[in-house]
């Protein structure tokens, strides 16, 4: 039998923690909504050779409910660094710990490898949300102005692409996941191509953007694509260019890439 008292937990996990040689970082109390407390741990160390690794585990009365980590040497030399992270935003404005969603849950986030996840703490578990983005999530801003974290990130460009479209994408929070399918991540989209591209000239990076925030706002994105289509064909551009213009359109006219009402 686990014995049930929060404190026996926490006894347990230190005990872990000093044969793995890490000591604690950060803890953060905190009560669930039916007012079983939790606490949560965030540990970090260094093997031989000077690699940082790092552990966290969350605790309640009925046990360890979430466990990451720690790394290992040959995964910290290899940069997984799966971690802890305290809060989010420039003023560190939303902080784990708290319910970060609305759904009436205490949210830990944590970065896997530089991306970000927000995971719902329970009495007996914990989940990571389920999140569908076309691009790593590595950070939080508020597109929706009501007072929550959303989570953005941009599309990895390949190296060498002559391009190096910026292709910023937002996912917000409904219906239990995060998603950049929603009303409001559509709409970060339709405010994108109001105020970043005006009538005239464009240049081919800002054709790609364009065309990205076109269809990411649920537009059919014809107009769009047919403008890479025309400037791909431009003799005028360097071949380097051109080339990467026909592997963007091509990408951004592949299946999932538009936003549409069957999404939603």
């Amino acid at each position: 039998m686990q014995p049930r008292d929060l404190e026996s937990h926490l006894a347990r996990i230190d005990e872990e923690m000093s044969a793995e040689q890490l000591v604690l970082d950060v803890e953060i109390e905190g009560v669930l909504e039916d007012g079983e407390p939790y606490r949560i741990r965030a540990y970090q160390g260094h093997d031989d050779l000077g690699n940082v690794r790092k552990a966290l585990r969350v605790a309640t009365r009925y046990g360890v409910v979430m466990a990451l980590g720690p790394t290992s040497s040959q995964e910290a030399m290899r940069g997984v660094d799966d971690s802890f992270v305290p809060a989010l935003g420039e003023d560190g404005t939303w902080k784990s710990g708290t319910d970060l969603n609305g759904d009436g849950l205490p949210d830990v986030l944590v970065s896997r490898t530089g991306e970000v996840e927000i995971w719902g703490l329970h009495a007996k578990g914990a989940s990571p949300y389920p999140i569908d983005a076309l691009a790593p999530l590595t950070g939080a801003i508020d597109v929706d102005e009501d007072g929550r974290p959303d989570l953005i990130g941009r599309v990895p460009v390949p190296p060498g692409d002559a391009l190096a479209p910026r292709l910023v994408d937002v996912v917000t929070f409904g219906d239990g996941r995060y998603s950049g399918v929603t009303q409001s991540a559509r709409a970060f989209h339709l405010r994108q191509l109001a105020e970043k591209f005006e009538a005239g000239r464009l240049s081919p990076q800002e054709l790609v953007e364009r065309a990205w925030h076109a269809l990411r706002a649920g537009r059919d994105g014809k107009k769009e694509l047919k403008a890479l289509d025309e400037a791909s064909l431009d003799v005028r551009l360097p071949s380097e260019e051109r080339a990467s213009l026909r592997r963007w359109r091509n990408w951004l006219a592949a299946p999932g890439i538009r936003a549409t009402s069957e999404h939603l």
